[in-house]
């Protein structure tokens, strides 16, 4: 780019949700670039951003979400946002390194998400034959080892091995390509595939499948839900919207040896 030419708004869609963002002081958009690029689309009705740069100060672990009047505000230590979801219109001041970025995004997102009827869940996604299968576990029940043995095995493909975007629409739930990623850390890849299915992970010495009772299944989902916004409105989405994710999926107990792949013959 020539010197003081303008470096265009960065435009993504994620989870069918629409952003731009604008000037790319310090670095900011540049870096929104290079993280997410895979997601980037062009520029049109969408959430807009306008940028500035702040100073990193020490970091809280996790972001503060909360909705005053039509306006979401989210900080970090690194990071200060407003959305008015009334206009679309936004602020972002934050550091141009990724990790503040990611963060601001989840938490973004994860509020977004509840307000469109979603969920944002730590948990594996799956894709086999057209269709997505979500896998949620406690720590240590094998999420990452399941996204891994099935990448391995080539029966399946991996949308994520930590968090997945869900959706409800007119055909019923999808998963959306997340940019979020674990260990196996992939830049994401962008899509939508209507769900197959809802596992709660166990751990058992061969792999089989029973069924699973909607507390239990409940229970855990909302352990496994990612969201940063304290208040009754963001509990009360949360609740609904979980509800109605497992009465659509009719979940189901996968209890997972961790030793081989021979678990997608079960799903």
């Amino acid at each position: 780019m020539a010197p003081g030419a303008v470096t265009p708004r960065l435009g993504l869609r994620i989870a069918g949700l629409g952003f731009s963002f604008g000037p790319d002081e310090e670095g900011i958009v540049s870096s929104l670039r290079r993280r997410y690029g895979a997601f980037s689309r062009p520029v049109g009705a969408c959430r807009e951003f306008e940028v500035s740069s702040v100073q990193r100060r020490d970091l809280p672990f996790r972001p503060a979400v909360a909705l005053a009047g039509t306006t979401l505000t989210l900080k970090r230590g690194d990071f200060r946002a407003g959305l008015d979801l009334r206009t679309g219109k936004g602020r972002l001041a934050a550091a141009s390194d990724a990790q503040c970025l990611d963060a601001f995004l989840r938490s973004l997102l994860s509020s977004l998400l509840l307000r469109s009827g979603g969920l944002m869940l730590h948990s594996a996604g799956l894709l086999k034959n057209g269709r997505a299968y979500v896998f949620l576990g406690k720590s240590g029940a094998g999420k990452s080892t399941l996204a891994r043995l099935a990448a391995a095995a080539g029966g399946a493909e991996v949308i994520s091995d930590e968090i997945n975007l869900l959706r409800p629409g007119k055909r019923g739930w999808a998963v959306h390509g997340s940019p979020f990623w674990g260990e196996m850390r992939a830049d994401g890849r962008p899509g939508a595939w209507p769900l197959g299915g809802v596992y709660i992970l166990a751990k058992a010495r061969s792999h089989s499948l029973h069924s699973c009772g909607g507390g239990e299944a409940l229970k855990l989902l909302l352990r496994c839900l990612v969201n940063f916004e304290k208040g009754g409105e963001a509990a009360s989405l949360a609740l609904s919207n979980a509800c109605g994710l497992l009465e659509a999926a009719r979940p189901k107990r996968l209890e997972f040896a961790k030793r081989d792949a021979a678990f997608l013959e079960l799903i």
